[in-house]
């Protein structure tokens, strides 16, 4: 035991203890002849001394010697690749295990049982059912560092197989226990080939080339060529030999093609198969690609040039991917020849300041014919030489009628976007969106009064009126809209000269862009690598916001939220690969069933969300390697001072539990005027002065 003053002496104390010294020894001379009172003085010299010794603040300190048994972990594998082992039934590994487990009760050593697959079980709380659907021995390890201190060692019942976590085992040097592993299984790996990933892009344009890169793994002793197949349908597109040599290794395919249908293509990758193969399902991969439109015919046709038409024409060439064709009217005859027009189909047809003249009958029948065979929108933009008469010969079109509402003044006037609806969602975004409120266009003189008809609507009114600037709509598939300005030109030009110089042609490229029915490529086009998963294996989700510019895709979030009827839903996040331009996101496939999932990307002022279905079979991954492997299992004793034992000689593991104790020297300490033990001393003795002074009368 030591005594450590925790308080150091000072002025003070030397003062008080001189004084209480001085003043002791005048009692003491004072009543010597009284000898019955020297107890009763050496009494209070203790309690004076026991006071000062607690001023210093002293600790007492002695060290405890104490011993606790250690105790066994004992880890046992219940993956699937454990009950595929063709030297070794399911039945038989668990009645073994349950012997071994047995045995090790018996040694009169305490143990503890764990089950593992991709995490860490307690054996008294999980039956014993070889469905892991992936290994992870990172987890075993990390559940054994938070033990350590109590364990006299750890075994590990496995193949070695690692599916899922580190394949490095860099923390075993950390380890200060022995840790014996059990080889199960076949030495010889079975024979298997899968299809590892596909690379593709999830959205591209109609004749484009497209690379299609496919990466098998080999496992087995295999020395082989197979061939790979591309399907489209029941339609063969290619084929390759490729030579594979197992052991786990990969090899790679290319396939080239030019996807000319539009929409979505469905595709399918297949190996052929090899003799003792034992899981055939990862052998096929179908996979998607959205083929989106190379061109959109647009026609623009002009009754007679004006200040309109060459900012229209300027607006619609710089609209990707759209091909103008403008004809001209002259007299009555059009440049060039309006049988072009007839013959040619068309996404988009605008009419710029036409008609000038009512149209005919034979007219209007044909075009209406065009129109409807060909799902054509149309367009008007008025135009300064346009009469009521001629307008109204195109009204059956557009699905409005005249206002009877009126101006009494012929002057421009202001005017403002409508509330938004289901129609001007589709073309009210960046700038425009921003300035829908704003005061900032300039006024724009009224030139055809209409009201419309029902399922088109009115975007954008004059002031103080109910007449709208511009009508849109869709009825029975057709789409329809009118601009009933004469001076869009005052729009476009006016507009130039100002913070907000893009409006107008914002305004054409989104407006446009819905009749063309190219608001679509705003869609999601995002792809899961498979349909169907074996349970464990790796759901990779890749796909783009296509269309957007690469500062706008980093303005986005993104995640995926994964639902069965059976599990509350599950959200993993999206994040986007500057490398491949595309978002993805990785993670493992669970229990069997049929999922369906939401892909959503959002930012400020918009959400894109994209829905789907996958499922996940009773099958897994693990069934591509089936085999002990011996070298993690070596590297993981040699690491830790254990033994690597088969598990055929699995008896020897039993003479590797002992009962082991650990002595722990505690130190501790008692700070004694903090403890009680102080004060009662103080107690004790002044209640044995006060029975001495009783004794002699003194109280």
């Amino acid at each position: 035991m030591t005594i450590e003053f925790l308080k150091e002496t000072d002025g003070w104390f030397w003062l008080l203890l001189i004084a209480t010294i001085l003043t002791l020894f005048w009692i003491i001379l004072s009543i010597k002849e009284e000898r019955k009172f020297l107890g009763l003085i050496g009494i209070r010299i203790c309690v004076f001394m026991v006071l000062l010794f607690m001023l210093l603040s002293p600790k007492f300190s002695w060290k405890d010697h104490y011993q606790y048994p250690l105790r066994w972990n004992i880890y046992a594998d219940r993956s699937v690749s454990m009950g595929y082992h063709q030297a070794l039934s399911p039945n038989t590994y668990l009645n073994n295990l349950n012997s071994l487990f047995s045995e090790a009760e018996s040694k009169n050593a305490e143990t503890q049982k764990f089950y593992f697959d991709y995490r860490v079980y307690n054996a008294d709380e999980t039956s014993f059912l070889l469905d892991g659907e992936a290994t992870d021995l990172g987890n075993v390890f990390d559940h054994i560092k938070e033990s350590e201190s109590e364990l006299a060692g750890a075994i590990i019942i496995t193949d070695g197989q690692i599916t899922k976590g580190e394949q490095t085992h860099n923390q075993l040097k950390e380890f200060m226990i022995p840790i014996f592993t059990v080889g199960v299984g076949d030495t010889i790996p079975l024979v298997d080939i899968a299809i590892q990933a596909v690379e593709v892009p999830t959205v591209i344009i109609k004749g484009e080339e497209m690379d299609i890169n496919i990466t098998l793994s080999s496992h087995g002793r295999i020395n082989d060529r197979i061939n790979i197949l591309l399907y489209k349908g029941k339609k063969l597109l290619g084929s390759k030999y490729i030579h594979l040599q197992g052991d786990g290794s990969l090899a790679n395919a290319k396939f080239r093609i030019s996807p000319q249908t539009l929409g979505e293509n469905n595709y399918i990758v297949k190996t052929s198969v090899l003799a003792d193969e034992i899981n055939i399902d990862n052998n096929r991969q179908p996979f998607q690609v959205s083929v989106l439109k190379d061109k959109y015919k647009l026609a623009l046709i002009t009754g007679a040039p004006n200040f309109n038409t060459a900012p229209l024409k300027k607006i619609i060439r710089n609209i990707p991917r759209v091909e103008l064709d403008h004809y001209i009217q002259r007299d009555d005859k059009f440049i060039p020849s309006i049988n072009e027009f007839w013959s040619t189909p068309y996404e988009l047809i605008v009419f710029d300041n036409f008609p000038l003249v009512p149209i005919s009958k034979r007219w209007k029948q044909i075009l209406a014919k065009k129109i409807v065979s060909q799902k054509s929108s149309v367009f008007l933009f008025v135009g300064p030489n346009t009469e009521k008469k001629a307008t109204e010969s195109m009204y059956p079109f557009f699905h409005v009628k005249n206002s009877q509402e009126t101006f009494n003044d012929n002057k421009s006037k202001q005017w403002y976007w409508a509330e938004e609806n289901n129609i001007l969602k589709y073309f009210s975004a960046n700038g425009l969106d921003q300035a829908r409120y704003d005061n900032i266009y300039p006024p724009l003189k009224p030139k055809l009064l209409i009201e419309p008809e029902s399922n088109i609507s009115s975007l954008a009114y004059f002031d103080n009126s109910s007449i709208p600037l511009l009508v849109s709509g869709e009825i029975e598939g057709l789409r329809s809209g009118i601009w009933t300005s004469s001076d869009f030109s005052t729009l476009f030009y006016k507009m130039t000269e100002t913070d907000q110089e893009n409006i107008s042609t914002l305004l054409i490229n989104n407006l446009f862009s819905w009749f063309l029915r190219t608001s679509g490529e705003n869609n999601l086009y995002f792809r899961v690598n498979k349909d169907v998963f074996q349970q464990g294996e790796e759901i990779h989700i890749v796909g783009s916001h296509f269309n957007k510019e690469v500062k706008e895709i980093l303005a986005y979030s993104g995640y995926i939220s994964l639902l069965n009827e059976e599990n509350s839903p599950t959200t993993y996040e999206l994040t986007y690969n500057p490398v491949n331009e595309q978002w993805e996101t990785k993670f493992l496939a669970g229990k069997p069933g049929s999922y369906s999932y939401e892909i959503v990307m959002e930012n400020e002022n918009e959400v894109f969300t994209q829905n789907g279905s996958l499922m996940i079979d009773e099958s897994q991954i693990e069934l591509n390697q089936v085999s002990v492997n011996k070298e993690i299992l070596l590297t993981i004793a040699n690491a830790t001072n254990g033994k690597y034992i088969s598990w055929e000689s699995r008896a020897d593991i039993i003479d590797r539990i002992k009962q082991e104790h650990k002595e722990e020297i505690v130190v501790r300490d008692v700070r004694l005027n903090e403890y009680t033990l102080g004060i009662l001393l103080l107690v004790i003795l002044l209640s044995i002065e006060w029975y001495i002074r009783r004794l002699i009368g003194l109280s």
